[in-house]
């Protein structure tokens, strides 16, 4: 459905009234202003007519091609288009800004009509929406001291992208100018979040302990959204965020920006986050500089103090985390501080070589008690301690790789606990038979 909006032939008169501040002009003005209603033809186009403050916030009719809910058709002469057309070009030679044309133009016509009664006439155009988008800040300051109100969504707008003017005037008249403060709040948060700067606005409408919760859960939400900007941090961090703000996981808005690799966010934060910080998985912010596969942040976390070898509750240590998710950086990096663990396979591996290497103790003694009581042999001392030496040796290598650093410290099963006794009983026994044969060959 087309909307059109009429301008009125009364409103370049209107406009010399209240420009050379002629009162009889204005009052004849408006005094034939058309009826502000909307009006459908055959065709279904709506015709309408606006109050008279409209008009002065636009001052001249919009191309078609400008972005408005209406259509702009004006119903004055040619005569009367020349003065507006003049008077407009020689203010802006005089260096008056639109909105200060506004402002005066205004202040003229509130000495004959009411403002604000004529704002509430129509709803179709917000008043205050159209001194926004034309960023007429300052006469909207004015109309906040003349009981004008401001939804949640035109605050915040006010607020971001008016002057220190504007906000000074939001700062003075905010109990009475908002519609809504707990609305405006939530919107100011959305924002917030946004990355937009509402922060003063919030500093108006709660406390310092709210204001913090919100800005460390601002902080949180931009870390984890996919399009998390390290510079927005940074800004949310001067205002006040310490990163404390966790999502359903424990998981704090300090950890993200380690596993995301934010190295100066992290640096800005590292003073309000202890060495002992956990999430609900147990995990410490070791954990999470691994994941994020940066040296910059890993000797960073290393600074402050955080364990690199504390297991979460599944076991996991971050050494472990970083060969899972193949973060060669981290793990190189780990590696050249001492830092080194097996996975299960290779521990597995290991303690599989040396308890084979005792099973082969264990099996050596049949064969040693098999030449100890064969009377037939005649070279059966050196074989006896031929036998006992690869034993031994067996043995000593077995001991060698159990001692080594990396050879796993947990607690084994019952049938290798035994081996390993067994092996220490065979070699005594295998000792025993070899001290026995050589005194008995000595003795002969």
């Amino acid at each position: 459905m087309e909307q059109v909006l009429i301008w009125p032939s009364q409103f370049p008169l209107l406009l010399k009234g209240l420009v050379e501040d002629n009162g009889a002009f204005i009052l004849d003005a408006l005094e034939a202003w058309p009826e502000c209603e909307a009006v459908k033809d055959e065709q279904g186009v709506v015709s309408q007519v606006l109050p008279p403050i409209f008009y002065v916030a636009w001052l001249q009719p919009l191309d078609p091609f400008e972005s408005c809910f209406f259509q702009h058709i004006d119903e004055y002469d040619e005569e009367a288009h020349q003065y507006v057309a003049g008077l407009l070009q020689h203010i802006a030679a005089v260096g008056m800004s639109k909105d200060e044309l506004t402002l005066k133009l205004l202040g003229g016509l509130a000495k004959y009509s009411g403002i604000k009664a004529q704002a509430k006439l129509q709803s179709k155009v917000s008043f205050v929406d159209l001194l926004l988008k034309n960023k007429l800040h300052k006469t909207l300051s004015w109309l906040l001291a003349s009981d004008f109100k401001l939804s949640p969504a035109q605050a915040c707008e006010f607020w971001i992208n008016g002057s220190t003017t504007a906000r000074e005037s939001v700062t003075a008249h905010y109990q009475s100018a908002l519609q809504n403060l707990s609305q405006t709040q939530l919107e100011a948060v959305k924002r917030l979040n946004d990355g937009e700067d509402c922060d003063g606005l919030l500093n108006l409408l709660c406390n310092e302990e709210e204001l913090l919760h919100i800005l460390d859960n601002a902080l949180l939400e931009q870390v984890m959204s996919g399009t998390a900007k390290q510079s927005n941090m940074l800004s949310l961090i001067e205002k006040g965020a310490k990163g404390h703000g966790k999502d359903s996981a424990g998981k704090s808005a300090m950890m993200w920006i380690v596993e995301k690799g934010f190295v100066s966010a992290a640096q800005a934060l590292r003073s309000f986050h202890c060495a002992v910080s956990l999430d609900d998985l147990g995990r410490n912010l070791m954990h999470y500089a691994v994941l994020s596969n940066s040296k910059p942040m890993l000797e960073l976390v290393e600074e402050m103090g955080v364990d690199p070898r504390l297991a979460d509750i599944s076991g996991c240590t971050p050494y472990r985390l970083a060969s899972e998710n193949q973060s060669v950086s981290a793990k190189k990096y780990l590696e050249k501080r001492g830092i080194i663990e097996l996975s299960d396979d290779a521990k597995y591996q290991r303690i599989f070589r040396v308890y084979i290497l005792k099973a082969l103790v264990v099996l050596l003694l049949p064969v040693q008690m098999a030449l100890f009581f064969d009377s037939s042999r005649d070279n059966k001392l050196s074989m006896i301690i031929l036998l006992s030496s690869c034993t031994l040796f067996i043995f000593a290598l077995a001991r060698l790789l159990k001692g080594r650093k990396l050879f796993p410290r947990v607690k084994l099963p019952l049938t290798l606990r035994c081996l390993g006794a067994m092996s220490w009983l065979s070699l005594a026994i295998q000792a025993l038979f070899t001290v026995t044969m050589c005194l008995a060959v000595m003795s002969s």
